[in-house]
This record gives C-alpha cells, sequence and structure tokens, in this order.
C-alpha cells in the first residue's frame, strides 16, 4: 500500500514538474528482467520507477540507507544498499535472486551520475549480473531530468539487448552502453 500511494504522488509530481514522454514499455517483459540505464540526476529512478508495469528494484548506494525513516522510505519503494568501489557479494547475491523470481532489477551502469550528462564507461557489474542471470536487458535511457521546471524529460525503453555469446563482463557491459546510447538520438528528436 505505502508503495502504490508513494508511486503515484511521485508520478504526479514528475508530471507537474516537467513534460513527461515515456516509450517503449511494452519491450518490458513480463518476467525477471534488467533495466540498464545512464544517470545523470537524482530523478531518474523516480521517472523509471514511477512508469514500469509492475514494482522496480534498484540498488542505491548504502549512504542513503543511514537516516531510519528514509531508509525505510526507499527500501518500501525497492531500493536496497550497494557498497560502491568493491564486489558487494551480497547485494549481488539478492540482485540474482530478485531477476530469477521475476522481478523487474533497475541499474544505473556507470555506477554514478555523469557531471556532464555525457555516458561514462559502464562499470563491469552489469556485465556480471547479465552473465550469471541470463535475463533480458533492456537498454533504458532518461533524458531531461536536469532541465528546469516545464522542461522535456522523459525514458525510452528500447527493444531487448542481443548479446553474442562467449562475451566476457568488460564487453558485456560495452554492448550495453551502446545500446542505451543508441537511444540518445531518439530522445534528441523528441526534445
Amino acid at each position: 500500500m505505502v508503495y502504490s500511494i508513494v508511486r503515484n504522488c511521485v508520478r504526479l509530481w514528475l508530471h507537474i514538474r516537467y513534460r513527461v514522454k515515456i516509450t517503449g514499455i511494452e519491450n518490458i517483459p513480463e518476467g525477471g528482467c534488467i533495466l540498464a540505464m545512464n544517470h545523470t540526476s537524482n530523478y531518474d529512478s523516480l521517472l523509471v520507477g514511477t512508469h514500469t508495469p509492475r514494482k522496480m528494484y534498484i540498488m542505491a548506494k548504502e549512504e542513503l540507507f543511514k537516516k531510519r525513516f528514509f531508509a525505510w522510505l526507499i527500501t518500501e519503494m525497492g531500493a536496497f544498499p550497494i557498497k560502491r568501489g568493491q564486489a558487494d557479494l551480497k547485494s549481488l547475491k539478492y540482485t540474482l535472486k530478485l531477476i530469477q523470481e521475476g522481478s523487474i532489477f533497475s541499474i544505473f551502469i556507470e555506477g554514478t551520475r555523469s557531471k556532464t550528462g555525457e555516458m561514462q564507461e559502464a562499470k563491469k557489474g552489469i556485465g556480471f549480473i547479465v552473465g550469471k542471470s541470463k535475463a533480458p536487458v533492456i537498454p533504458t535511457y532518461v533524458y531531461g531530468a536536469r532541465q528546469k521546471w516545464f522542461g522535456r524529460a522523459g525514458v525510452i525503453f528500447g527493444p531487448p539487448v542481443q548479446l553474442a555469446e562467449g562475451l566476457n563482463y568488460e564487453e558485456i557491459a560495452v554492448a550495453i552502453k551502446q545500446s542505451i546510447e543508441q537511444l540518445k538520438g531518439q530522445a534528441q528528436a523528441k526534445m
């Protein structure tokens, strides 16, 4: 119940704050999948999570879980902590469990926000998760969240990434990054 109330309130606020355009929702499969996203703003996960067909789970830096109420709220909304800068096996195992159970798992493939708005290098962690889970990967491009009030913002959910067999984790990460970058041209046409 908390999830539905907060999700609807945040979604309404986002549609007041921005002129929101969402495309490609039909590309999100019914079973477990991975939304591989770029990251430029604190609003990115809100724009994506309030428009997915079911609850989205996402890794969030463990520092966000220090205040009890906020930790409870973001946990209710699908966030779970990860220790950045190291292999956090507990979070990775939880991620694989979520995907196996049929959940939508989302991840910022760059690991942190881009200050310039341009995509940074993808972290190998996305390659590891994709390689281990074998789940469909939906490239997800978030745009416009750095805009001022009433600016255009939105999300493009691309078709599932087709990965060649035998790629290592780094090669998987690069292929996913390229698939997200391909969506950028579509977003620029919408702005």
